[in-house]
């Protein structure tokens, strides 16, 4: 047992080594990025630094995947170098079983990305955008999906409109069941149209089947004055392009919203297939991470007896990177509809995790 624990002592050690050193390579570079992107926009050093310590969580989420690969390279160079591996078999304890724990906790790394890391990277991704459009004084988003439907915000040249639909259609260039309420630059109601439909066309919307209010005028009763009528048109400055991007994306919803969340698009009539992957993806991560760390290890456990340790660490990282590249060649299939949802999120990592334990036994063996 002692040496089990003594094996994931060094892994986590290498771990916390190579999430430090990635971590802040990520921080500077966001860094030196934001400033030469945004330096014409009047972003000071000041500014580019906050930007990037609210943006860097998701880089290195991103990046979890490799660092877990990187450190299980590091932890097991360390042991084929110091003949460990040799000794540990010698002691009549295999390979496999000697890094059992070490695998555990990498296991482990992948719930503290979904417990923890997800939720603060999606609370960190909102305050980017926030703080983004604070800096360049760029207008809030236009959408807002919740479970009574979707709403938008347009301005005008005597205020602003908040439009509330209970669902979307023809990729957001129709709604159902529209409530239109138009505010002064007081901030105050000054009418309310409620329409079957509405209709995005040429800068305008056009509302079917229509009841205008006029809140603006003082009476007790604005229902005496209201007007049926059955097309009323609005101009607009939304496009359906704006619509569509403006819902928050995926990583910026806490994964155990997530559900909820997709249930409210569905219900306001977007497509969810972004969001599910998205889900799926962050609950198989502990068995992503533990397929990194075997095959980190895998190849130095051939060289740990045979020599040539560049050239593992080489084949080693080739694969992690290929296994990276196809997880994420998956999840764009699955966004577009190509494959299944499942199979996108959780065919990639079993399929590393039963192909690196296939090769380590064999290795073992041979």
């Amino acid at each position: 047992m002692t040496l089990y624990w003594y094996f994931t002592k060094k892994f986590c050690t290498s771990f916390l080594r190579v999430f430090i050193i990635i971590g802040l390579l990520i921080f500077f570079v966001d860094t030196m990025e934001n400033i030469r992107a945004l330096s014409s926009s009047g972003i000071t050093l000041t500014k580019a630094l906050a930007l990037a310590s609210t943006r860097s969580p998701s880089f290195i989420r991103e990046a979890m995947p490799i660092i877990v690969m990187l450190s299980g390279l590091s932890f097991c160079v360390g042991l084929a170098r110091s003949n460990e591996f040799v000794v540990s078999r010698a002691a009549g304890v295999s390979a496999l079983k000697g890094i059992s724990f070490p695998i555990l906790a990498a296991f482990l790394i992948g719930l503290f990305s979904i417990l923890f890391l997800n939720p603060l990277v999606a609370t960190f991704s909102s305050y980017y955008d926030t703080l983004k459009n604070d800096y360049l004084g760029r207008p809030e988003k236009t959408v807002t999906v919740n479970e009574d439907g979707f709403w938008l915000r347009q301005k005008t040249e005597t205020g602003h409109i908040v439009i509330t639909a209970s669902q979307a259609t023809q990729n957001g260039s129709s709604l159902r069941d529209v409530t239109m309420i138009e505010y002064d630059l007081d901030n105050n109601a000054i009418s309310r149209i409620a329409a079957s439909t509405a209709t995005l066309s040429n800068d305008e919307w056009i509302l079917i089947r229509t009841k205008k209010w006029n809140l603006s005028i003082s009476e007790d009763n604005p229902e005496a004055s209201s007007q049926k009528g059955f097309i009323i048109r609005v101009p607009t400055t939304i496009t359906s392009e704006q619509i569509l991007e403006g819902y928050p994306k995926a990583e910026t919803v806490v994964i155990w919203d997530l559900p909820k969340f997709i249930l409210a698009m569905d219900n306001a009539g977007f497509s969810s297939r972004q969001h599910r992957v998205h889900l799926q993806i962050e609950l198989a991560r502990p068995i992503l991470f533990s397929a990194m760390l075997i095959i980190g290890a895998v190849f130095t456990l051939q060289n740990a007896r045979l020599g040539n340790l560049g050239i593992s660490v080489l084949v080693a990282l080739l694969c992690g990177f290929s296994l990276h590249f196809l997880q994420n060649l998956a999840r764009t299939l699955g966004e577009a509809g190509e494959i299944p949802i499942f199979f996108a999120a959780w065919a990639p990592p079993i399929a590393a995790l039963l192909a690196a334990l296939a090769l380590f036994l064999h290795f073992e063996d041979g």
